[in-house]
């Protein structure tokens, strides 16, 4: 297994661990820029330290990464995963997010994530 598979390996098991604080100040590096559907939604660990900070602070437990896939293209130093998150709001309410993450690594530390998604999915609507 390639150094940048077995990293992606490694922040995901975090990810899904529910450690994503971990996985952040493990993985991101200093001055990462994040974008969330093509919009810069942070720049810098520590913004994306205090986001997650406050997402996981509405939570009731941490949220539950389900992997649907993931590949790493070490030419380009890129990785993408697929995700589906479960979470539930402190007020109980279950929402469900899919997701692809694509990560741009500088040696062993994210320097650009862009996250696609369509939107959150209120499970407690759906039929």
């Amino acid at each position: 297994m390639s150094r940048l598979a077995k990293q992606l390996e490694a922040f995901v098991a975090l990810s899904r661990a529910g450690r994503t604080l971990e996985a952040i100040e493990r993985y991101y590096a200093e001055d990462v820029v994040v974008f969330e559907n093509r919009e810069l939604a942070r720049a810098g660990r520590e913004k994306c330290l205090d986001y997650e900070r406050s997402a996981l602070a509405g939570l009731a437990e941490p949220p539950r990464f389900e992997l649907r896939g993931a590949g790493v293209d070490e030419a380009r130093e890129k990785t993408f995963v697929e995700w589906v998150l479960h979470f539930v709001t402190r007020e109980g309410k279950a929402f469900r997010l899919e997701e692809v993450a694509v990560q741009k690594w500088d040696g062993d530390r994210i320097s650009e994530e862009r996250f696609y998604y369509e939107g959150v999915v209120d499970q407690n609507d759906e039929p």
